[in-house]
């Protein structure tokens, strides 16, 4: 209800003139000073994230984070077009990653404001399957997620720096998730959600300083 349109500072129309505007500008930016397949992964990235997830998924199934979160995770994809033009297997692996990571850290917040999300007739996982299966599936996800990031060293180019970086953030978020699995808390699930972040933010220092010091 604080959000900009429930509360009345942003009408509907003005809110959808302001989205087509800025998602034209960015596609169009993109194509003129970039090239054309960053400019069509951008326009994909929004119709996912606009008429796949927020018209269609986002109130019609659980697995709505899980299958719109290909929106979310296109960006390493857009950026890797942009500069080199073409799509190698680094930019998908970082795609995967994200895609992996999004159901633990959405989850972990739905956790703490279901009866928000139930109140909305929004089906997020604890709302319909429970809060159980929600903290088990994001231990699944997460393991998946940290699989992903161990490719890059394999696979992405990434160096030994990078995987013990990864292993050890990685490693600190698989106990956060076990941990919320074995003994729920809000508060855990609270600290999860934020770690969520501090994890790919981080993760993303921790490849570029591995490519820093490769390239000494």
């Amino acid at each position: 209800q604080q959000r900009a349109i429930p509360a009345g500072l942003v009408s509907p129309r003005g809110a959808l003139t302001f989205g087509v505007v800025l998602s034209v500008t960015a596609v169009g930016l993109l194509w003129a000073v970039a090239n054309a397949l960053s400019a069509f992964l951008t326009a994909v990235a929004i119709f996912i994230y606009v008429a796949i997830y927020t018209l269609w998924l986002k109130r019609t199934t659980p697995s709505n984070i899980v299958l719109g979160g290909a929106a979310g995770a296109i960006p390493p994809l857009i950026g890797w077009a942009a500069v080199t033009g073409d799509l190698t297997a680094t930019p998908w692996l970082l795609f995967a990653l994200v895609f992996f990571w999004t159901p633990p850290h959405f989850w972990a917040l739905s956790l703490l404001i279901h009866q928000q999300y139930a109140r909305a007739r929004i089906p997020m996982l604890p709302v319909v399957r429970g809060e159980p299966e929600t903290r088990r599936q994001i231990v699944l996800y997460t393991l998946q997620m940290i699989a992903v990031s161990l490719l890059l060293f394999g696979f992405g180019g990434a160096g030994v720096i990078y995987l013990a970086g990864a292993a050890v953030l990685g490693g600190y978020f698989l106990y956060l998730a076990v941990d919320l699995m074995r003994v729920p808390s809000p508060a855990k699930a609270s600290w999860l959600f934020h770690y969520s972040m501090i994890y790919l933010t981080a993760l993303c220092v921790v490849i570029v300083a591995d490519f820093r010091i490769a390239i000494w």
